[in-house]
């Protein structure tokens, strides 16, 4: 398992519709699913993110992006076009998290974890061969 790529790598992302590009240059850390009740309104699903400095996220086009202030914790990002789920940060922070499957190719990296396990809904099941964590014990 890669706990990261290399720095040196650029990953080229974005939206469905084009509306929204970015490029990482920097470490794309593994990614962690959130089974949270709220992941999966937002998602529709489970939702995956994989962390990366502030400063190593470049938006080349950001027409689209349009970010929802979540709580006074974080925001996600989005494409106001498709709906494309892109970003989520933390607020006061220096690092945002992309969701890899809009990543244009390979990524390189693997799922490290599961969080809020606990929380799953009820018609899939919780991937084993992951580590999980149920909320009040996350990685």
């Amino acid at each position: 398992m890669n706990a990261s790529t290399p720095s040196g790598k650029v990953h080229a992302g974005g939206c469905h519709c084009g509306e929204v590009r970015y490029e990482v240059h920097g470490k794309l850390h593994d990614t962690k699913m959130c089974h949270c009740k709220l992941c999966r309104k937002l998602h529709g699903h489970v939702s995956s993110y994989a962390r990366v400095e502030k400063d190593a996220l470049h938006l080349t086009r950001e027409e689209g992006l349009r970010w929802y202030r979540l709580s006074d914790q974080s925001d996600r990002g989005f494409c106001k076009e498709c709906g494309s789920s892109l970003f989520w940060r933390p607020v006061r922070s220096q690092e945002v998290a992309i969701t890899p499957g809009t990543l244009d190719g390979a990524s390189g990296i693997s799922t490290s974890a599961q969080m809020f396990c606990k929380d799953k809904g009820d018609y899939y099941p919780i991937d084993p061969a992951i580590p999980a964590y149920n909320g009040d014990d996350e990685a």
